[in-house]
């Protein structure tokens, strides 16, 4: 047996002579307080206090021909095993996940085929994102197709999930997840200093209670970001039509426009992010069997809408009356190594919502404001710690639309919501060959 492994070990030596191997990991542990963080707490709820981790090691190899990709990952909270005696811990079989399983085939100077479990991350993360806050974070099983010409990327994505490896029928309505997820992303460098994007989205779900039955939704939109020295804009534009997973024709759309300027040693940003919704208050049958409300699929949530997560499910959170974000941050440099920031947001419905406790009332649309701080201390390259605390005011249209979410008595008291984290992320560099 010792033989064999020392014949496989000088094999591997051999092969890699032809590329190269990287060896890396990821440890993340993070403590949290909650109370508030995605919903606003009744007066007299107790916070939560946990510990959270995710441990990885990931492997890369690159060849002339080829790369691929190996990563596992084991996410946890501190505690929850569930194999353990009165003495001890001694594992949990539900934690440990494949996070990256892929290989990608280079087919010529500009193509290449990477087919597996993959993140698929572009622009700005509006639409597909790795959502890293998410300590397991969002990957896909597919296929992406690449063509990279100079100054032009051509990426083709097609997916196809089901449950389970069955001999008849094709049946996944398991807890609305996506059938197909399809993307095709175009991006371009104009100049130095100005570059642009088209993106379009095919997603559908399975008709409940059929097996041959998909409703696609369709996303299409342009991403622009102009970086004149250290100043810059982003903007983005999108539209939604085909049909939602009920069935119902959708005409929804989304607007973004952030500025950033980095001026040492402080940074700044302002922007607005305005989410389409339903008017509830429209006597109109033909427009309410529409679904006018802006769907984000995978996109990110955390880095946009406040820390405390309050916004991540739209349907929920604004009753389906879309969100406007009006935001504004700034970070000063403490330091060579360290920095401290404060984000504002103020949310607000973009839509008319019917009041969920006076019949014929329509909501105020101001629905309240967040405040973000953050610090980050790089202790050195590969070991970074974050903090941060968070608190939301919110207004009495939000209260209630919490209340009616959370099913809380109208007379129901809410008590202050805030938020606070410490999260120390390590990322050593284990082995990499030349070559």
């Amino acid at each position: 047996m010792k033989r064999t492994f020392v014949i496989l070990g000088l094999c591997l030596l051999s092969y890699i002579g032809f590329g190269q191997l990287e060896i890396n990991a990821e440890l993340r542990p993070r403590g949290e307080v909650r109370h508030g963080y995605k919903n606003i707490p009744q007066e007299d709820t107790m916070a939560s206090i946990f510990v959270s981790q995710r441990t990885r090691l990931n492997l890369y190899y690159t060849h002339p021909k080829f790369k691929v990709g190996f990563s596992l990952q084991d996410v946890r909270v501190w505690g929850d095993e569930q194999l353990y005696t009165a003495t001890g811990a001694y594992g949990d079989n539900a934690s440990l996940d494949l996070n990256e399983g892929w290989i990608e085939i280079f087919a010529g100077k500009y193509n290449s085929f990477k087919v597996g479990r993959q993140y698929w991350v572009y622009e700005d993360e509006r639409m597909l994102a790795r959502r890293n806050w998410n300590q397991s974070s969002v990957k896909y099983d597919g296929l992406l197709y690449k063509f990279e010409p100079e100054k032009v990327k051509i990426h083709l994505g097609l997916s196809l999930n089901n449950s389970i490896d069955s001999y008849f029928g094709n049946d996944y309505t398991i807890q609305n997840r996506l059938k197909t997820l399809n993307f095709l992303n175009i991006s371009k460098k104009i100049t130095e200093t100005l570059s642009c994007s088209f993106q379009a989205l095919a997603a559908g779900y399975q008709k409940k209670e059929t097996l041959n039955t998909i409703y696609l939704k369709g996303t299409y939109g342009l991403y622009v970001y102009y970086k004149p020295k250290n100043f810059s804009i982003k903007a983005n534009g999108f539209y939604q039509n085909g049909k939602n997973i009920s069935g119902n024709e959708v005409s929804a759309y989304f607007a973004s426009l952030r500025a950033d300027a980095k001026l040492e040693p402080v940074s700044l940003d302002i922007g607005c992010d305005y989410h389409s919704g339903q008017d509830s208050d429209k006597d109109d049958e033909s427009y309410q069997k529409r679904d006018h409300l802006f769907d984000l699929f995978y996109g990110g949530r955390h880095q946009y809408y406040g820390y405390m997560d309050l916004f991540d499910n739209l349907g929920k959170s604004t009753a389906g009356g879309g969100l406007v974000d009006l935001y504004a941050g700034c970070k000063y440099k403490v330091a060579k190594n360290s920095n401290i920031g404060l984000d504002y947001h103020y949310f607000r419905l973009q839509n008319n919502v019917m009041d969920p406790y006076q019949e014929d009332n329509i909501l105020d649309k101001s629905l309240g404001s967040e405040f973000d701080l953050t610090v980050d201390v790089a202790i050195i390259p590969e070991i970074v710690i974050t903090g941060g605390f968070s608190t939301m005011l919110p207004t009495g249209s939000m209260e209630k639309l919490q209340r009616n979410v959370q099913e809380f008595s109208q007379n129901e008291s809410l008590g202050i919501p805030y938020w606070g984290y410490v999260m120390i992320t390590a990322k050593p560099a284990l082995f990499k060959s030349d070559k």
